[in-house]
């Protein structure tokens, strides 16, 4: 019969298990949006930005690089036309903030491009679907078609996010709507939604949004919104803005959300899911044991080391 010799070995200090697992707790949460400073905009243009009806933005601020403030129309605080910015929003006029805040959408763009897919949905419709949190792609056009709802099921996550990864052109008809339901805990506090769209953005009528729209050329949106209904999100492109009587709020989502939660860059720089803190908090309880134990010593372990029993063979 073949006797197996014990060894013990010293593998591992409770201590560094402790700062390991509350670095982690708190450092787990994203230092700031992946929109960088173009977070602050609820609308950014790079050519032009004009409002032909009574528009409301709410929640951030509007801007234009490198095209002057002077090609913002139709609003009072530029030519006394109809659309207005509700404080603390305001027009920030082109200069440093707003080149800054072009040159962070223009990277997040294409870090969102980088994602992996989960699922490839070109050619389908995105009126009616159901869609649980992960990136989804389009080879060419996306379309929503009239009097249709996209519903965006959190399956009762926390941090969910959508990414719509978009080769060209995003348009949708009237009176389409986007829904987030089925919400976490923090109720959709810190969840994302990513239009990430190589080329144009066109949305139909009375359509209800949701998410950061990020287009590679202009925005268009119809006739007007609805005084009942709420386009919660940002509009951010690299072309022109073309407004007619919307109500835009940036910040007008679950819990004031204005859904550019859910990812965070990395240390190499790409945009990566928010890890759940969840999947971590065992090391808290055994880290605190290590803590505690910091002095104990066993016969022939250093201070704070695990001693682990092994078979050699």
């Amino acid at each position: 019969m073949y006797a197996c010799p014990l060894k013990t070995q010293n593998l591992i200090s409770l201590p560094v298990i402790a700062l390991v697992a509350l670095s982690y707790i708190s450092t787990s949460a994203p230092a700031q949006s992946i929109l960088q400073s173009a977070d602050g905009f609820t609308l950014l243009g790079n050519t032009a930005l004009t409002s032909t009806g009574p528009t409301i933005i709410s929640g951030g601020n509007v801007g234009l690089w490198p095209t002057a403030t002077s090609s913002i129309t139709g609003f009072n605080a530029t030519d006394g036309g109809q659309a207005v910015i509700t404080p603390p929003g305001g027009i920030i006029d082109t200069g440093p903030v707003t080149q800054q805040a072009m040159t962070d959408l223009m990277n997040v763009a294409s870090k969102l491009d980088l994602m992996p897919s989960n699922q490839n949905l070109s050619g389908l419709d995105l009126g009616n679907m159901t869609l649980f949190p992960g990136v989804y792609t389009f080879d060419a056009t996306a379309a929503q078609v009239a009097s249709t709802t996209l519903t965006l099921d959190a399956q009762g996550r926390n941090g969910a996010y959508w990414v719509f990864q978009i080769s060209t052109t995003l348009t949708t008809g009237a009176n389409a709507n986007v829904m987030v339901s089925n919400l976490g805990t923090n109720l959709g506090s810190d969840d994302g939604v990513y239009w990430d769209v190589g080329a144009a953005i066109n949305i139909g009528a009375d359509n209800l949004m949701a998410g950061n729209y990020l287009a590679g050329t202009s925005i268009t949106i119809d006739s007007s919104i609805g005084p009942n209904s709420i386009a919660n999100g940002r509009l951010l492109a690299q072309a022109a803005i073309n407004l007619d009587s919307d109500n835009i709020i940036s910040n007008g989502g679950p819990g004031g959300n204005s859904w550019d939660s859910g990812l965070m860059y990395n240390n190499l720089g790409n945009i990566v899911p928010v890890p759940e803190p969840a999947a971590f908090l065992w090391l808290a309880p055994l880290g605190a044991f290590g803590l505690v134990f910091w002095r104990r010593r066993g016969r022939g372990v250093a201070p704070g080391m695990i001693r682990v029993i092994c078979c050699a063979v």
